[in-house]
């Protein structure tokens, strides 16, 4: 796996963990003289799509393998990349970051698939089941020649458990909490997989229930008068005056309460030995709601005809989101030489939300449900017809093409889209120019029916100086169109905030003109060194990305006639120095370390880019034996600006050590039982970051067969 990491803070036991690090790194590359060992070949398809051994991959690609994912015992996606060197994923869960750049910029895919979903990919990380995963690729950095718009910071392929032929499967259950029994999860999972040699089966279903994680706090009210905002005692309304509180306390929920429902499978049939066909199919359903402190609320009192509105007012958000997706593949090798695949997707989701003001009476509602807000009620769909073509022409050429159509349409509350379509075509040469030297090189065109055309281009190469020595560099281009959101939006958010898109005029809300939205997009450099034999390796990059025409919220109007649209306002840059190594200091102990450093900064201002930690460091220990498991994971992330209540405010850098453990019977055949503590000491998280339960304990046992 690879690794990303940030800087640490003052404190010398952080200073000493960053050294320990680092060390570990220095002393993989000085044991350059070691003789290396043959070790078996790991394949990965995501970075060039062909298989291809990691080790020659010319872009940079991240392996979390089954081994990896079987060990984090996590319930979802979230857990797991949690634990993942060189990833970020923030305390709230609803936000993963590649090289300093966030979840709306990373292209999320199932088994090499778009899915639909929010559009910030909000609950992408808490939603996939851990149980269905089997590996995870990660592109890190961008991929759009290959995968085209939304791919601007990287990619996640999840690849689930494929169909295979015999009878395999097993059932996975846990439970856990924090040490004050709050925040409790439990799952339910089972898997099943057969078949012979012509027609083979998948199959995988999960049931994960979370409680909610709730901090005490005070919500302190304000309401508008003559340009300032007082506290209700002080307001000339009576109705203000008699029926809101100047504060409430509150339970907010940092993680809220869900129930997550997962069921999918595939059918594999070999019709002949050059034809294969496979169908796929996931479907989620969740739940979920929470109560939080929403900035701005509309009461149900009226002032010169319109209803005022108060700050910091308790609510409560409900959600019920619904996916379905669907897939037929064709693979057909034509030739020895040529293999072709065609694949028919279709993705819907369903979104119902509406947020209801928890002290609704003193809102001056009669009931609960008069008092709704943000209610969205949205179906979105997308078509894809991809065609895809492998052609090796010589030994040491080739050449991957394709064609793709994407058809996107919603139905919505917010907004209406009808028929938005991309259409795109890439070209990708991979040629061996000498036994130890690899190149890849392609370009790809993007159609966009709303945001105009687009091309982008890749370029890189590995040369194989010795196994333990293979040198890389690298040059990728990123694009990312604007989403539909963004150009179409028009409703209040959870927050009570107007969210107008950038074509939205809505004179009642402020905004009484159009803007265009260009597309974003980014540029990365990057060289490498990395090697290793059979005890060791080792990994160092650096890397500069250079992001123009940043989209971003921006609050606009004056008064009580404010809202939230987009506009392209920044530049960024981020550059900094990943490195990553792990050794084995005897047969059953493995050491692993990682170490990212860099730079996010907003080209415009000269600010830190927000919720970007400047290090990320990690410390993995693994004591292996025959029927049992230990793992200590430490981590660390480093001070990172955020916007909270007051302007941009800083969080202190955190250290969080988890604790692991599974231990598998001899008497038992099949049966599997794990556990651990997810911060063991109790680390404190800034609130303005998501917060944390504190120490975490869960159980878990396991039966394959």
């Amino acid at each position: 796996m690879n690794t990303a990491s940030q800087t640490p803070t003052a404190g010398p036991s952080v200073r000493f963990f960053v050294l320990l690090a680092l060390g570990s790194v220095q002393t993989l590359a000085g044991a350059a003289s070691e003789t290396s060992i043959d070790l078996p070949t790991v394949y990965v398809t995501t970075a060039t799509r062909t298989l291809h051994d990691i080790t020659t991959a010319p872009a940079p690609i991240q392996l979390i393998d089954s081994a990896d994912v079987k060990a984090a015992g996590a319930t979802t996606l979230r857990g797991i990349l949690d634990l993942a060197p060189g990833l970020y994923v923030s305390p709230s869960g609803t936000n993963l970051q590649i090289r300093g750049l966030g979840g709306s910029d990373t292209l999320y895919l199932l088994d090499g698939r778009r899915i639909k979903g929010e559009f910030s990919n909000t609950f992408e990380l808490e939603r996939i089941a851990a149980s269905m995963i089997d590996r995870i690729e990660i592109v890190r950095g961008p991929a759009s020649m290959l995968y085209g718009a939304d791919a601007l910071g990287g990619v996640v392929n999840i690849i689930t458990r494929r169909p295979a032929a015999g009878l395999e499967g097993g059932v996975d259950t846990q439970y856990g909490a924090n040490d004050r029994g709050d925040g409790a999860r439990g799952m339910l999972a089972a898997d099943l997989r057969g078949g012979n040699e012509t027609l083979n089966f998948s199959f995988y279903a999960s049931h994960l229930h979370r409680d909610p994680y709730a901090e005490r706090e005070t919500a302190q009210v304000t309401v508008p008068q003559s340009g300032v905002q007082i506290a209700p005692s002080r307001h000339p309304n009576a109705k203000i005056k008699k029926g809101l509180a100047d504060s409430y306390a509150v339970d907010v929920d940092y993680r809220d309460q869900a129930d997550v429902d997962t069921i999918g499978g595939a059918l594999e049939w070999q019709a002949t030995p050059d034809v294969r066909l496979t169908l796929d199919l996931n479907a989620m359903r969740e739940e979920r709601e929470g109560t939080y402190i929403s900035s701005r609320y509309a009461t149900n009192i009226l002032a010169a005809g319109k209803a005022i509105q108060a700050a910091n007012i308790p609510a409560r958000q409900y959600d019920d989101n619904e996916r379905l997706d669907t897939a037929l593949t064709l693979d057909w090798s034509l030739l020895d030489t040529l293999d072709l695949r065609y694949r028919l997707h279709h993705s819907r989701y369903d979104k119902d939300r509406v947020v209801y003001a928890v002290h609704y009476a003193d809102l001056g509602y009669t009931t609960r449900n008069d008092s709704a807000s943000s209610i969205n009620e949205s179906t979105m769909t997308q078509w894809v017809n991809e065609l895809t073509s492998v052609w090796r022409p010589g030994a040491n050429h080739t050449l991957v093409g394709g064609l793709e159509h994407r058809d996107n349409d919603v139905e919505s509350t917010a907004y209406d889209v009808d028929a938005r379509t991309f259409d795109s075509a890439f070209l990708q040469h991979e040629w061996q120019i000498l036994p130890s030297l690899n190149a890849v090189y392609g370009a790809r065109y993007d159609d966009d029916s709303v945001g105009g055309s687009h091309l982008s281009f890749q370029a890189g190469g590995i040369w194989t100086l010795s196994p333990l020595a293979r040198l890389r560099a690298n040059f990728a281009q990123g694009y990312k169109a604007p989403d539909d959101r963004s150009l179409y939006v028009d409703q209040v958010n959870p927050q009570g905030v107007p969210m107008l898109g950038a074509e939205v005029i809505n004179p009642d809300q402020g905004k009484t003109s159009a803007h265009s939205l260009d597309p974003e997009s980014s540029d990365t450099f990057e060289i490498g060194l990395a090697g290793g034999a059979a005890t060791w390796d080792y990994g160092v990059t650096l890397f500069h990305t250079s992001v123009t025409d940043r989209i971003e919220t921006v609050r606009e109007g004056s008064g009580q006639l404010t809202y939230n649209t987009f506009r392209n306002i920044s530049e960024a840059r981020i550059q900094g120095v990943e490195t990553e190594g792990s050794i084995s200091l005897t047969p059953s102990l493995r050491a692993r370390a990682a170490f990212t450093r860099f730079n996010a900064e907003n080209r415009e201002t000269g600010d830190p880019l927000l919720n970007t930690p400047e290090t990320l460091a990690s410390l993995t220990l693994d004591y292996n034996r025959a029927d049992w498991l230990l793992q200590t994971i430490v981590s660390y992330a480093g001070e990172q600006d955020y916007s909270g209540r007051n302007g941009t405010e800083t969080a202190a850098g955190y250290t969080l050590v988890h604790l692991k453990a599974s231990y598998t019977p001899p008497m038992l055949a099949g049966v599997e039982v794990y556990g651990g503590i997810d911060n063991l000491l109790d680390e404190k998280i800034d609130p303005g970051l998501g917060s944390d339960p504190g120490p975490y304990a869960y159980l878990g046992v396991r039966y394959t067969f």
